[in-house]
């Protein structure tokens, strides 16, 4: 947010430090009874000799996948210990894809063992993997005795991750990294292991500055791609998008198989407003890996700011065909493949897109979104009565809703109703869309570009300016509030402001950092804390892993523990 920031609550600066356990706990490695393990792996056959294996080792908890989306849905239920995982999964989703997506989702804890299994003996596909670094590469055909080497030096290295686990687990984000600093003192040949854990928990904090810091710090001391990648996200983060760029085009550079680099070298083109060149790099990205759905969906995404209506039209198709079978489907990519159908005069797969949205989203206000497409489509048949009728229905049907439109449904009804001249309808739904999500480029982007459509890009540029000047404003009089020492009166303010913008994230978290200043300043205060509480969970519901709620997480439950209250 631009302005004056507002004055943080130091993590932890009112409590002692909780005393780190620096022991790991004592497990038998060669004890392969007590290990939850899952097989994933297309072939029945496979997938039988991999349990008589197992079983000799010991196993007695071995579960089996046989699709990435199931596996991926295992991972999201169970907590497993190791991971065996073919590289050919049988329909195009291959075992690197099913790791990417589940580190990028915080499935694995940091001492399973995740160990691909491959006869794929082609050169780039292997260095792939091994830049994607799971624990061990095992080629088919492999013997029992290879298998269970592999397994057992991968456990013996991740043992002592196992007490970083439990305090991730309890979302103690400080200790974790102590403990990561604790092992790195010890030395040994895995102290680089944990260096590279504390630079993950660094950014998954949002501590932006200090994983900048030590991402300096090892690079100084050797060339390591992973370090640059962690520097590059930190300084794209605090706004430092030139040298955040050089870093990403250097990785790719040097290791064109590290596919995450061509993501946020997008994201920092995007940033700078270089559309043509992101949508360059993300083509090139799904070349090479055409199976990750944040990755195609930009693409599309960038290829609709662009112009390119046939690349996004091919995008978004296929975003939306491995979005279905995924956890993580978007009824925003059926409403921009529709907008894109239309925008190039196909009315009838416009049509089947909105059929295709109703049968996935069966019931609340992502069903809404088919309704304001049907608008569209009808507008494009030249009915302007029935398609009068119809975006009433939809606004009325918004309304009855007791949270505000989501981004993509507020826009899509604002597009509607410029399409029919209804502009001040359309500028008071951009206006709550902008107000959750002020600082979002991208959103910005799209609501340019609905404008100028209508041939009102002026218009766009302003309420863009204004909402995010408001914002600023408001956030400023609650600094000045509290820099004058009225804690109380800043934090009504900043609640206040929540429950106008309930769901823009930086509000959100000001309100949770001014409650628990005021609490830990003058005394516990119980209506307060239930406040901050609430918001917590609006938080987490909006985005589970952002870093700044993490950390008002931990001071939450501090200072909790500071007054003697339970959670």
């Amino acid at each position: 947010m631009m302005g004056v920031s507002v004055p943080k609550v130091r993590p932890y600066s009112f409590v002692d430090g909780a005393p780190i356990e620096t022991s790991a706990p004592v497990i038998n490695v060669n004890d392969f009874s007590q290990f939850k393990i899952l097989v994933i792996d297309h072939v029945a056959e496979m997938r039988a000799t991999m349990s008589m294996t197992l079983n000799q080792f010991g196993a007695q908890s071995v579960e089996y996948a046989n699709r990435s989306g199931e596996a991926l849905g295992m991972l999201r239920r169970t907590t497993y210990d190791i991971v065996l995982c073919a590289y050919d999964l049988g329909t195009g989703f291959d075992g690197l894809y099913l790791f990417e997506e589940a580190r990028r989702h915080g499935l694995l804890k940091a001492s399973c063992v995740f160990i691909i299994l491959t006869g794929e003996r082609q050169t780039s596909k292997v260095i792939g993997a091994a830049e994607l670094a799971p624990d061990a590469i095992v080629l088919k055909p492999f013997t029992g005795d290879t298998l269970y080497d592999r397994i057992i030096r991968a456990l013996r290295k991740k043992r002592r991750f196992q007490p970083i686990d439990d305090a991730c687990i309890a979302l103690d984000f400080l200790r974790a990294i102590a403990l990561c600093d604790y092992e790195v003192e010890q030395g040994g040949d895995d102290a680089i292991d944990f260096m590279r854990m504390k630079l993950h928990l660094l950014l998954r904090i949002a501590d932006w500055a200090g994983a900048r810091d030590l991402s300096r710090l090892l690079l100084a001391k050797a060339d390591l791609p992973w370090a640059k990648m962690a520097l590059g996200k930190a300084l794209f983060q605090l706004r430092e998008y030139d040298e955040a760029q050089h870093l990403f085009q250097q990785i790719i550079a040097e290791h064109e198989l590290i596919l995450e680099a061509y993501d946020w070298l997008a994201r920092t083109q995007q940033a700078q407003h270089q559309i043509n060149e992101a949508k360059m790099t993300l083509n090139r990205a799904v070349t090479r890996s055409p199976y990750v759905i944040n990755r195609m969906r930009e693409l599309g995404e960038v290829a609709m700011i662009s112009g390119d209506l046939q690349l996004a039209e091919q995008s978004f198709t296929e975003t939306v065909r491995l979005a279905r079978f995924s956890f993580w489907p978007q009824v925003s990519d059926y409403s921009q493949l529709g907008e894109v159908q239309l925008a190039r005069g196909d009315v009838g797969a416009a049509r089947k897109t909105a059929e295709t949205l109703r049968k996935d989203f069966r019931t609340g206000p992502d069903r809404l979104m088919a309704d304001v497409m049907d608008v569209e489509i009808t507008l494009k048949m030249g009915d302007k009565n029935k398609a009068r009728t119809q975006l009433d229905a939809a606004l009325g049907a918004a309304r009855t809703y007791i949270e505000p439109p989501s981004a993509s449904l507020g826009l899509a009804l604002a597009k509607s109703c410029l399409t029919q001249n209804r502009v001040e309808e359309a500028q008071k739904l951009t206006q709550q869309v902008l107000k959750n999500r002020h600082d979002d480029p991208m959103l910005a982007a799209r609501v340019t570009r609905i404008y100028k459509e209508q041939g009102r890009e002026e218009e766009a540029l302003r309420i863009i300016e204004a909402t995010a000047a408001n914002i600023v404003e408001l956030n400023n009089e609650a600094v000045r509030l509290a820099q004058s020492g009225d804690l109380k009166a800043a934090a009504e303010r900043f609640l206040a402001a929540a429950k106008d913008m309930p769901s823009n994230l930086q509000v959100l978290l000001n309100a949770i950092n001014a409650l628990l200043a005021l609490v830990n300043k003058e005394g516990w205060h119980a209506s307060y804390m239930r406040k901050a509480q609430e918001l917590l969970a609006r938080v987490e519901t909006i985005d589970p892993a952002n870093g700044k709620g993490l950390q008002m997480a931990e001071v939450f439950r501090k200072t909790q523990r500071r007054f003697g209250v339970k959670a």
